[in-house]
């Protein structure tokens, strides 16, 4: 699959996207979308997520081919006003580019929040799990007050700042609104989690190395493991 990434101005991403599906047939490309990421953006002390585009002016298109699709976009009279005046720009993305922005976004196209856990208020150790973990050495800084990382990323060839929200363990099992609507945040499910350190340099800075990723084992399958070890003892101490 090929991915393509359609530059406009910004706040028009979902205009180029609702024009492409009415006037495009569908068969000439397999998906059209913006990227959007959550935020966490607390308001007095709550936690209010949105979404905003991850990338400003910025739709992705996939297909398996282009000449054919190129051709129609440019007939479509909406778009071929908006690459004339330059308004429109299409880009292919290097297939490891692709690759980075599918592992991230999911099929549902959405960079979820990241769960940050300090391990206590006074620890330089946190466990980092979701999308963040993809772009640890990227960090610049993690605001843990504004709930969000600051993180650079080499895209299409240039330097991308991308800002991605997290939550922290006082955030978790706790009412937030997502989009205006109240839901309860949950513990994310994963299997494994990167522990980061945090420690201020010589200037005050924060600096970030990560220590190790920890691979976790369900509770039924660590008894199973356990007992696996203690039956193997008793064999052991037999012989």
């Amino acid at each position: 699959m090929l991915w393509y990434k359609l530059k406009t101005w910004y706040g028009g991403e979902e205009a180029l996207v609702k024009e492409i599906r009415r006037t495009v047939p569908p068969y000439l490309y397999d998906d059209v979308f913006v990227i959007y990421n959550e935020r966490n953006l607390r308001r007095q002390q709550r936690s209010v997520i949105e979404l905003e585009p991850l990338f400003k002016g910025c739709v992705f298109l996939t297909c398996e081919g282009t000449e054919s699709l190129f051709r129609r976009l440019e007939k479509i009279p909406a778009i071929s006003r908006l690459i004339a005046t330059g308004y429109l720009s299409m880009f292919p993305l290097m297939e490891q580019d692709a690759r980075f922005l599918e592992t991230i976004s999911g099929k549902e196209h959405v960079v979820r929040l990241s769960y940050v856990l300090r391990e206590s208020v006074d620890s330089d150790y946190c466990r980092i799990y979701g999308p963040l973990e993809y772009l640890l050495d990227g960090i610049e800084k993690i605001r843990f007050s504004s709930r969000f990382a600051k993180v650079h990323k080499n895209l299409w060839g240039e330097d991308t700042v991308i800002p991605l929200g997290i939550l922290l363990d006082v955030d978790v099992n706790e009412k937030a609104l997502y989009q205006g609507t109240e839901v309860m945040t949950e513990p994310l499910k994963a299997d494994h989690y990167t522990v980061l350190e945090v420690r201020k340099d010589e200037t005050g800075r924060n600096t970030y190395r990560v220590r190790e990723t920890v691979t976790m084992i369900p509770r039924g399958e660590r008894a199973e493991k356990m007992e696996l070890r203690e039956e193997q003892k008793k064999v052991h101490m037999a012989v």
